[in-house]
């Protein structure tokens, strides 16, 4: 009896220890599982991140360059441009819209700051154009929320439009801009750091709290998730739509204030084509075209990415043409990513 005991009581610590045994060995799967899915999520959180890092290290061991205080200073001011018309961009794709005129709004905005600065000062010339980006906003956004004409139309529409008064105001010449002070103001620097940029950060920080923390950006976020049902809760659609087609405007004529000032001139042609760079630059930095959600870091990144891989290509000596295809490319890319993003989100219902 004694062995039986003995026995049966070696079993019972056999049970434990390999129960114990099983019971680590699940415990530290579990963990590298939960290890691996938290690293998962940080990477897919921050992949535009991470792929700027890695493209600016590339580009540094192939051509010293790149990282050259000048060229540094030219990305910022490139990046700056394309950046604070993202901003607005970005609000409007949240919240299911979309701008095709932000071409003519430049070129409209720089013709009518170019033609009033000799006889005004700087700040009512800047007033003046930041005014009349609200009216081409305000267009756009009657055009959308009280003709209901789709966004894409409608502003494309806008877009010749715009581009129209402005070659038929400059009779098709181009337009010097001979200020020296706004030369100065839009093309200088404190601490190293362009003007331009500087205020991209401001825009970009101003966006993040009316777009996150704002009544205004949560009935933008509801409205782009599904109109129907935000009509239904009472949000005032019609409204918001208008308000995000004023902001976007603003933002167009804060980038057409420092592009006028970097080129010193303005034309109708000078900025043809741009709002394909901002909406790249938009959805490459992961908002859904379908709208709903925005992401202002990923806009400020994706702008700069953008611009570093345009000014990559000058730097390795890329033929013109070449640049044309490389561009076009990424550009598909970054519809492509906004398209994969559209099947794993419901339709939206619009009012």
């Amino acid at each position: 009896m004694p062995d039986i005991e003995q026995t049966k009581q070696i079993a019972m610590r056999s049970v434990k220890y390999e129960g114990g045994a099983m019971g680590n060995q699940n415990n530290r799967e579990q963990q590298r599982v939960s290890t691996a899915g938290k690293l998962k999520t940080l990477i897919k959180a921050n992949y535009i991140t991470i792929l700027l890092v890695l493209i600016c290290v590339i580009l540094g061991a192939l051509t010293s360059s790149f990282l050259s205080p000048g060229n540094i200073s030219n990305v910022l001011f490139q990046s700056a441009f394309a950046g604070i018309a993202a901003m607005g961009m970005m609000l409007l794709i949240s919240a299911g819209l979309i701008d095709l005129s932000v071409g003519g709004q430049i070129a409209i905005c720089s013709i009518i700051l170019a033609r009033i600065l000799p006889s005004t000062t700087i700040g009512l010339a800047i007033l003046a154009v930041i005014f009349l980006s609200l009216i081409l906003g305000l267009i756009n956004g009657i055009l959308v929320s009280a003709i209901k004409i789709p966004p894409f139309i409608a502003t494309l529409g806008s877009l010749y439009l715009f581009l129209g008064f402005a070659y038929i105001y400059t009779d098709g010449q181009v337009l010097s801009i001979q200020s020296k002070y706004f030369r100065e103001l839009t093309n200088g620097s404190i601490f190293g750091i362009p003007i331009p940029f500087i205020c991209f950060i401001v825009i970009a920080i101003l966006t993040f709290l009316l777009f996150r923390h704002s009544y205004f950006g949560r009935n933008v976020r509801a409205v782009g998730s599904n109109e129907r049902a935000a009509y239904l809760a009472g949000v005032p659609v019609r409204r918001v739509k208008i308000l995000a087609f004023l902001f976007a405007s603003s933002c167009f004529s804060v980038s057409s204030i420092f592009i006028a000032g970097r080129l010193s001139s303005a034309e109708g042609n000078m900025a043809i084509g741009y709002e394909m760079t901002v909406i790249a630059a938009v959805i490459i930095g992961g908002t859904s075209m379908r709208g709903g959600n925005g992401n202002v870091w990923g806009t400020f990144v994706g702008a700069v990415l953008f611009t570093i891989l345009g000014n990559a290509l000058n730097l390795l000596g890329v033929a013109s043409y070449w640049q044309y295809v490389v561009t076009g490319l990424i550009l598909i890319a970054a519809i492509s990513i906004g398209t994969f993003q559209l099947r794993t989100v419901p339709l939206r219902s619009e009012v």
